[in-house]
């Protein structure tokens, strides 16, 4: 057998001064290339700019309109679904909190009722709507039906 170790002795460190002149030489090269192709960049760039900016404006307002449509959409789904509810729970509070005050607001909204009977010659209940008096619930609704739609090709 015999021979050196089986594991080879590392290289020597790199001369400090020598890398610092590689990263110097490197660094300029790198700089000067950049300054040369710098105009033919900013040209591409401005080709770039004009042939996709207007596009890419369009279809950003086309989506900030679609975002905008859904949310409302959302937030009138939500309405119509728990608006209903919400009407009972604020009674509910209110007759909980304050049970005085919700006699008074009911015996206020029977005198309503009665002045109204006298004054039309009806119950105010002859001129709420069939199915509202009978909660058979809201049909469904688009609210967007009548609105025109945008598209673009």
């Amino acid at each position: 057998m015999g021979g050196g170790p089986s594991i080879p002795a590392p290289p020597p460190p790199p001369d400090p001064m020598k890398a610092a002149q590689a990263n110097d030489i490197f660094y300029r090269s790198s700089l000067n290339t950049y300054i040369e192709k710098q105009p033919e960049i900013a040209a591409l760039e401005q080709r770039l700019r004009e042939k996709y900016s207007p596009r890419q404006r369009e279809l950003e307002r086309q989506m900030s309109a679609l975002d905008l449509q859904r949310s409302a959409q959302a937030g009138l789904q939500v309405e119509r679904e728990l608006g209903p509810q919400r009407s009972v729970e604020a009674m509910r509070r209110q007759f909980e909190m304050s049970p005085n005050a919700f006699a008074t607001q009911q015996a206020l909204g029977q005198q309503a009722a009665l002045q109204f009977a006298r004054l039309y010659g009806q119950s105010p209940m002859g001129a709420v709507p069939l199915e509202v008096q009978q909660n058979q619930g809201v049909g469904q609704v688009d609210y967007l039906s009548g609105l025109p739609t945008t598209r673009s090709s």
